[in-house]
């Protein structure tokens, strides 16, 4: 072992004299300020209490913020929030994404290079802005209820109770997702059909296939690997929604739309939590980090993703 051990260290420093790998320290030290020392310090700081509107300095309090998550039934309603606003926008995204793709890519559609232009819009604002746009049109006396009242329906509280319950707010952030992201998607799924060679189709052409055969057979296996990249990518980027919680609603009216990272949020950088603390705010982003990596691992296994990786 220990002959491994030196012989290891050894080869690694032969390799730190080659001149391609002086030239790579820079990027080293980089990552290890700004990736690895602050993981690090996020760990140690799971067993300490502070906030500097509170403590003086960091207090060690042991295992005492994995008692107060276990107990903390805010941190898990906010956790179940998150998983069904993930639940309600990243499959509409994928289907308005790929029938939007669809349009696009066809042959019968006249000015698909402009229509690619506009969609791009929506992705291209900022969150925050976003956010606070969407908090004007939806107001109660906003443009959205006047249009109701105008065409006789019954205008809605659409930021603090829609139909009648403060929770199906959620849905306006759910529906607010899918109008800024769905052209991410459209887009990365115009790439995967255009990309797919012209023979193939005219292939199964040939073999007498149309229509939705075509694109059950053809399109849709070969462009399987974007697929599976894109629906990973806006499941993990789903997990982390904020911007848009803190100015379209600041996770009211009460907490019913407090989502997980606007729960972290709370907890470090406000005085608004039961928990405010640097240290349990550490804890719940791991947490959150557990999540994302087990729901990503759970779709990696069901749709086989090394398989259409690696064929």
């Amino acid at each position: 072992m220990i002959r491994y051990l030196s012989t290891s260290i050894s080869k690694t420093l032969r390799q730190l004299k080659r001149p391609v790998t002086l030239l790579a320290l820079p990027a080293i030290a980089f990552l290890i300020f700004l990736v690895i020392y602050p993981t690090v310090y996020l760990w140690g700081m799971i067993f300490f209490s502070f906030h500097p509107a509170r403590d003086p300095y960091p207090r060690f309090v042991g295992l005492e913020n994995f008692r107060i998550i276990l107990s903390d039934s805010e941190c898990w309603d906010s956790l179940l929030r998150t998983l069904l606003v993930l639940s309600m926008s990243v499959p509409a995204q994928i289907l308005l994404g790929i029938l939007l793709a669809l349009l696009f890519t066809s042959k019968y559609t006249r000015g698909s290079l402009l229509l690619r232009v506009l969609i791009l819009i929506p992705m291209m604002i900022p969150s925050v802005i976003i956010g606070l746009n969407w908090k004007t049109i939806l107001y109660s006396h906003g443009p959205f209820n006047e249009i109701l009242k105008s065409l006789g329906l019954e205008p809605q509280p659409w930021l603090s109770a829609p139909f009648g319950h403060p929770s199906n707010t959620l849905i306006c952030l759910a529906l607010l997702d899918v109008w800024q992201w769905t052209p991410f998607v459209t887009l990365a799924m115009v790439s995967a059909f255009e990309s797919i060679p012209k023979d193939v189709y005219e292939a199964a052409d040939i073999d007498g296939a149309k229509g939705f055969k075509m694109f059950r057979f053809i399109t849709l296996p070969m462009s399987k690997s974007t697929l599976v990249t894109i629906l990973l990518l806006r499941v993990v980027d789903s997990l982390k929604i904020f911007d848009t919680v803190y100015s379209l609603t600041y996770g009211g009216p009460g907490s019913s739309t407090t989502t997980y990272p606007f729960y972290i949020f709370k907890t470090g950088f406000t005085l608004m939590s039961l928990y405010p603390s640097y240290g349990y705010t550490a804890l719940l982003s791991l947490v959150l980090l557990g999540v994302a990596t087990v729901l990503t691992t759970i779709i990696m296994r069901i749709l086989k993703i090394e398989e259409i990786i690696w064929g």
